[in-house]
């Protein structure tokens, strides 16, 4: 069979990407940036991925995995299959330029999460995210590699001498009059935990919602261009 060359990664533009399982190793030759794109749970076609839709025991000396040994392995000889298994298991060594867009992803979702899940507890308003993001440019903390949640603690005891935080949830009460209440019902359920919901005799509908402390004046927001404002939120 002759050899499936994809047109988006040459050969020697390609990142070999290692899979070691039961004593056996096998190898592929991959675009980096989609194998990032695989490990981020994108559809990427098998022939733009790999410079070669095959797998080997040595891909520098183009040396095959056979049939019969990625048949015991994985489960199935189709190369495809296995191909992207490897290139979402595997080992990758990253290039520079993919490390630095990786560490600015994990970054920003740091900042997120802060600016979701805390307030000023001088005032009870949520930091704006270029606050946050200002406050972080002040302080020593590396962010690295690990996922964002791993590096949370270190980046909030970094943060805090200067920048008051709280962290915790609100309970709101809600109440969407009856126009509103079957439009905005798959809303309130996606932002936030409803601890309770009743519909009232008139059709309305009364909440309990839990949401992030930083993300309430959001909710609140988002609840009341939903209804234009025909809505009622007390803190409880």
């Amino acid at each position: 069979e002759s050899l499936r060359r994809c047109p988006m990664v040459r050969i020697d533009d390609a990142t070999i990407i290692r899979y070691e399982r039961e004593g056996h190793r096998f190898e592929v030759l991959a675009d980096p940036d989609a194998v990032l794109a695989i490990r981020e749970g994108k559809e990427v076609n098998p022939r733009e991925a790999f410079a070669i839709v095959e797998v080997f025991k040595d891909a520098r000396k183009a040396d095959k995995a056979s049939e019969e040994l990625m048949q015991k392995v994985f489960g199935t000889s189709n190369e495809e299959e296995v191909a992207m298994r490897i290139a979402r298991e595997g080992e990758f060594h990253m290039t520079t330029d993919q490390k630095k867009e990786a560490v600015a992803k994990i970054r920003k979702q740091i900042i997120e999460s802060v600016v979701r899940n805390s307030i000023d507890p001088r005032t009870n308003l949520p930091h704006t995210r270029e606050r946050v993001e200002l406050a972080l440019n002040k302080v020593h903390v590396n962010i690295d590699m690990r996922p964002a949640q791993q590096q949370m603690q270190d980046v909030i005891k970094a943060l805090q001498p200067v920048l008051p935080l709280k962290f915790g949830k609100t309970r709101l009460r809600i109440v969407i009059p009856p126009q509103y209440s079957q439009s905005t019902y798959g809303l309130v359920h996606k932002i936030g935990k409803v601890l309770r919901e009743d519909w009232l005799g008139d059709g309305s509908l009364q909440l309990r919602l839990e949401v992030p402390s930083g993300m309430k004046v959001d909710v609140i927001e988002q609840l009341g261009n939903a209804t234009k404002g025909e809505i009622t939120v007390t803190e409880v």
